[in-house]
This record gives structure tokens, C-alpha cells and sequence, in this order.
């Protein structure tokens, strides 16, 4: 099986037909496969770009189809999607690329535990990691319930697709993670974690 196949599979099992959107040529291999097979893990970005900042799931730009011109922005602005997955503030996921895309940019791991283990080339890390996109205003902490869930089944299906042994911090680095020259998110990897455990799946 491809790897595109595996995380059809993967999503299916975690989020379900209802929580997905699979996206135009998402299964083509537009800048070629992952070394050695899978990505090593997945970046969190944030957008800074949603129609709320409301984590009310009744506020209009919560609703399925709000965001619709920053989903399309990031599939069809440049000459590949500017993210694998981005992660709707409904709980939707649109899936935009099985393969490596553009997202991570220059920076580097090197002397930062624990993604040092992850053995991921100066600037390459759009070759090695999967990104998703979660849309968020970017000022505050405004990540939805729905949003939080579904980001968990993504690391699950993401986990897997790729054979990781668990969803630790190791496999959810987050961009300013990577680089200094971004914050996203606005989140530290503890209230991700502690995000993880409240909806009970810190274990795998």
C-alpha cells in the first residue's frame, strides 16, 4: 500500500466519513515521497487568519463553510498546498496532501529535545513532517472543544498511517517549535498536552 493509502485508512478509522474532506489530487505526489517511506511527525501551525475568535459552536464563523477562502488559499496559492491537513473550527478536517508540502521553512531542530531524535535535516523539515493548518484568529488561545478533538483522531490517524508508537511531544512538534521567526501556536506543548489528556487520549 502507498502511504496515501495508509492515511485514508488511518483517518477513517479515527475521524470518520462525516469529519473529512478530501481535496483535489490530496493522494498525488507533488514533491516527491517521504524518505524512508512516512513522515516522522506532524507540525502544528495556526492560521492567524479565521472568521472568529469565538469558541461558541453556534458562532457563525464556527459553522462549516466560514472559512472556506483560507482553506482555499492554502490548496490553491501556491504550486502545492501550503499544508497537509487543515483543521476547520467545526471540527472538519480537509485533507490537502498525503505527501510532502510546503509548511515548515527554514529552521532546525538541532540542540532541542526531544525533536533532535527525530534526525531532521537544517531547513528540510517540509521533506520529513506532515503540517497542519488550525484555523484560529492567532491572538489568543481560541482553539475550539470540536477543534480539539478532532486534532487528537488526526495524531491517532497520523500515528497510525506512519507507525509511530504514540502521540507524545516527540510527534506534535509546533512551528515556533522549529524556527524563532514564528509563534504558532499560541499554545505551549504542556497545554497541548494537558488538551490531549482532558479528552482522555494521552495514552497512545
Amino acid at each position: 500500500m502507498t502511504f496515501a493509502a495508509d492515511l485514508k485508512a488511518g483517518l477513517l478509522d479515527h475521524l470518520g466519513p462525516s469529519w473529512l474532506t478530501f481535496l483535489p489530487r490530496w493522494d498525488v505526489q507533488r514533491r516527491g515521497a517521504w524518505p524512508g517511506g512516512t513522515p516522522r511527525a506532524l507540525m502544528l501551525h495556526h492560521t492567524a487568519a479565521a472568521a472568529t475568535a469565538s469558541q461558541n459552536p453556534n458562532a457563525p464563523g464556527n459553522q462549516k463553510g466560514a472559512n472556506k477562502n483560507v482553506i482555499a488559499f492554502i490548496q490553491t496559492h501556491y504550486e502545492v498546498p501550503a499544508a497537509n491537513f487543515t483543521l476547520d473550527r467545526d471540527g472538519t478536517v480537509y485533507v490537502h496532501s498525503a505527501y510532502a508540502v510546503w509548511h515548515a521553512g527554514l529552521g532546525t531542530f538541532a540542540g532541542k529535545a526531544p525533536w533532535s531524535q527525530l534526525r531532521i535535516p537544517k531547513d528540510q523539515g517540509n521533506d520529513y513532517m506532515l503540517g497542519v493548518e488550525i484555523m484560529s484568529k492567532g491572538l489568543s488561545r481560541d482553539f475550539t472543544h470540536a477543534q480539539e478533538e478532532s486534532l487528537v483522531f488526526l495524531l491517532r490517524a497520523c500515528r497510525q498511517a506512519a507507525g509511530w508508537p504514540n502521540i507524545g511531544l516527540l510527534r506534535r512538534p509546533q512551528h515556533k517549535d522549529w524556527t524563532t521567526r514564528k509563534i504558532d501556536t499560541r499554545y505551549t506543548n504542556p497545554q497541548i498536552t494537558q488538551m490531549i489528556d482532558t479528552h482522555g487520549f494521552l495514552p497512545a
